[in-house]
């Protein structure tokens, strides 16, 4: 939900609920106001299993209670699924979608080791299993040269497992996608992530994902350094890499069979702007 400041202030989802507030006192308010109004249809906040991040303070300054209880305050929790952390990086969600994968990988260490099922069948268990645990929410996620080598490195680390070639014969990451043909990890998210912002683009302007899109915050100052990575300047580089400006995006994603056409087109070159 967005106020008429144009600042997010609520994501809901079925029970799973998220408050956004600039300070304590608003945010204390909104969370009485949700248990005020969940409890005349016999719903309950439970204080024992919500959170509170606190986004940009050095300190507590004054805790949020619900129900009398006082809400944890920690600076990673889960949501939807997804691992949100509080200084955006979206590392720990890739850590923990690609260790429950290799958990999966782990359990069908008998289909991979017997000689009834033939290669095919064994990558399309692959496919259809494993690597839709590895990367799922993956359309959200800004990427980095490390991430990308960590997806990378799972992908060949299993492939080489279903091929039974070891270290020891040589054989290079290149040998290895061509003879089970699979692709790099990093491009099967590059390109799902595309597709989801051809999906976002193609929203009206009052669309809060499209808002999100093009939002930039109107008070504080960013800290001395190097900027943060973001989504946008992502899927900046996703465009850049086959030769379209961010500009050009919108009136692109308008066309369905073109932005597909676009998502396929391999890319050209890695550029590393911010945003």
């Amino acid at each position: 939900m967005w106020n008429d400041d144009q600042r997010l202030t609520e994501l809901d989802f079925a029970d799973d609920i998220a408050l956004l507030a600039e300070d304590d006192l608003t945010l204390q308010a909104m969370t009485d106001d949700l248990i005020n109004s969940a409890a005349p249809f016999g719903l309950t906040v439970s204080g024992n299993k919500s959170k509170i991040m606190r986004i940009g303070h050095s300190a507590q300054t004054q805790s949020v209670t619900a129900q009398a209880t006082a809400l944890e305050d920690v600076d990673k929790f889960t949501y939807l699924g997804s691992c949100i952390a509080q200084d955006g990086n979206v590392e720990d969600d890739v850590n923990a979608r690609l260790g429950k994968a290799a958990t999966v990988f782990r359990r069908m260490n008998s289909i991979w080791d017997t000689k009834t099922l033939n290669l095919d069948t064994k990558l399309r268990l692959y496919s259809s299993v494993v690597l839709p645990t590895a990367i799922y929410a993956s359309e959200t996620w800004k990427m980095t040269e490390k991430l990308a080598k960590k997806l990378d490195v799972f992908h060949q680390r299993c492939l080489r497992k279903i091929l039974k070639v070891s270290w020891r014969d040589h054989r290079t990451n290149e040998d290895i996608l061509a003879r089970t043909g699979q692709r790099r990890l990093r491009d099967v998210v590059a390109e799902r992530r595309l597709k989801f912002a051809g999906h976002i683009l193609r929203l009206g302007g009052t669309r809060p994902a499209r808002i999100a899109t093009v939002w930039r915050p109107v008070k504080g100052r960013r800290r001395r350094g190097r900027p943060k990575r973001t989504w946008r300047a992502t899927i900046q580089d996703d465009l850049r890499a086959r030769g379209v400006k961010w500009e050009e995006a919108p009136q692109l994603a308008a066309d369905r069979e073109e932005w597909l056409k676009l998502v396929a087109r391999c890319p050209t070159g890695i550029g590393g702007s911010k945003v």
